[in-house]
């Protein structure tokens, strides 16, 4: 009896406790989750900014997806085909953007609600011009809004330099390609190409053609059907030649930018690979010296394509967009939740994470980093702030065109395509589109 009586007693006591559990439980209001997917920013960092979104927004929980940039595209794609998207996506401009604009909420009202009436004043107007590049005609809609800036580059590693006794950057193509055998004979990579990364093709063709006809490439952007023209097929050759006179390394074509060569190149084994500002994000993720300080780093724009030329102008823009996705729009909860973090990553608590990270240039004016930097990469960072302003764009506005500049860019480097004939093929698809 005694023993039913004490088991009786513990029974109660749990029941109670279950009670009290539960009353507690009833007493927090659920938060309400915003899920949101990305290739950018990396995953340490989108860790922490979500951390600051929570803290600073009790009620709301983040649930953050990062992936390298083909796994990212991929599982976008299939989302998007299966009804599955999150309520946030990460974009860059142009293409990316307007293959999912379907998908996509028309965020000028949104950015009113947030930032007043006079919400564009935040931003510089190019950075604006390419947010809604691509739009059909008559479409003045933002459908995604920038987080961060960019300008692309070339980045050398310091050490593979003086251990290959090359004194300094290449000042013009014949001399890239005579680094790439120094580099190739010393035992680094010469310049990493990931060909696999079609978005990094496409980048390396465009400062290719800055220099050879930087006006058709800026009309090719907006959708002028001039792929053909001479100084683009001038280009095509000359990235012929990254392949032909063995810059890139063997098997390029197959080789991802993301996360193969960025880890190589981190690693110390590349002499060259061009990437852009957001590189100096590696200061907050390795505890190397050369990383930390981006003392064991330099840059330098691709090289004059002949000697006594000047190198490509400056491309840049729009690094990462964010847009909300109608999915968003199932639970007003959830739309609400989603404009909150929406700001958050552009101008409040999480932008500010990922600036005092480096993590690339800030697209809302006014911001910047809350810390002070070490001389070279204050240079470094100051630099990039400058070379933006006058930074001519560098996204391709329909996905179709840059799909089938891409292709044809592989098939050059494969040899299956002459440059002449590749660009022919690009351009029919522009004239096809621009008939559209």
């Amino acid at each position: 009896m005694h023993r039913k009586s004490k088991l009786l007693t513990r029974l109660l006591a749990g029941a109670g406790l279950a009670l009290t559990l539960a009353g507690t439980a009833a007493a927090q209001p659920a938060r309400t989750v915003v899920t949101l997917w990305s290739w950018s920013p990396v995953a340490p960092t989108m860790k922490e900014m979500v951390a600051a979104i929570e803290k600073a927004h009790p009620d709301i929980e983040v649930k953050a997806t990062i992936q390298p940039h083909t796994a990212y595209y991929t599982a976008l794609k299939a989302a998007a085909a299966s009804g599955g998207l999150p309520d946030i996506i990460g974009l860059p401009p142009g293409a990316y953007t307007q293959q999912y604009r379907s998908h996509l909420q028309d965020l000028a009202a949104t950015a009113e609600q947030l930032w007043g009436k006079d919400w564009q004043k935040h931003f510089a107007p190019a950075l604006l011009e390419q947010a809604r590049l691509g739009n059909p005609k008559g479409d003045n809609g933002f459908y995604t809004l920038p987080e961060e800036a960019e300008v692309l580059n070339i980045w050398y590693n310091r050490a593979a330099f003086a251990k290959a006794k090359i004194a300094h950057p290449p000042q013009n193509f014949d001399e890239m390609a005579a680094d790439a055998k120094k580099l190739h004979a010393a035992g680094y990579i010469p310049f990493y190409q990931g060909g696999a990364t079609g978005l990094f093709d496409g980048w390396v063709y465009m400062q290719i053609a800055a220099q050879t006809d930087l006006p058709d490439l800026m009309a090719a952007e907006k959708g002028a059907a001039v792929w053909d023209k001479p100084g683009m097929v001038a280009a095509a050759k000359v990235w012929q030649r990254m392949f032909t006179d063995h810059v890139v390394q063997a098997g390029a074509l197959s080789a991802l930018q993301y996360p193969t060569g960025a880890n190589l190149f981190a690693a110390g084994r590349v002499g060259m690979i061009s990437l852009g500002s957001w590189w100096l994000q590696e200061t907050a993720l390795s505890d190397k010296p050369e990383l930390k300080t981006m003392s064991g780093y330099g840059k330098f724009f691709f090289p004059a394509l002949q000697p006594g030329g000047k190198p490509s102008p400056v491309l840049g823009g729009v690094d990462v967009g964010w847009g909300i996705t109608k999915a968003a729009e199932s639970s007003p909860k959830v739309e609400a939740a989603a404009r909150v973090v929406l700001k958050e990553l552009i101008s409040g608590a999480a932008e500010q994470v990922a600036l005092d990270q480096l993590n690339d240039l800030p697209a809302f004016g006014g911001m910047q980093p809350s810390h002070p930097l070490p001389a070279h990469l204050k240079e470094l960072y100051d630099t990039y702030i400058s070379e933006l302003q006058t930074a001519h764009p560098h996204a391709v506005g329909n996905p179709v065109v840059f799909d089938a500049l891409v292709s044809n860019l592989q098939a050059i480097g494969a040899g299956s395509k002459q440059p002449a004939a590749a660009m022919a093929a690009v351009q029919k698809v522009a004239q096809s589109q621009a008939a559209q």
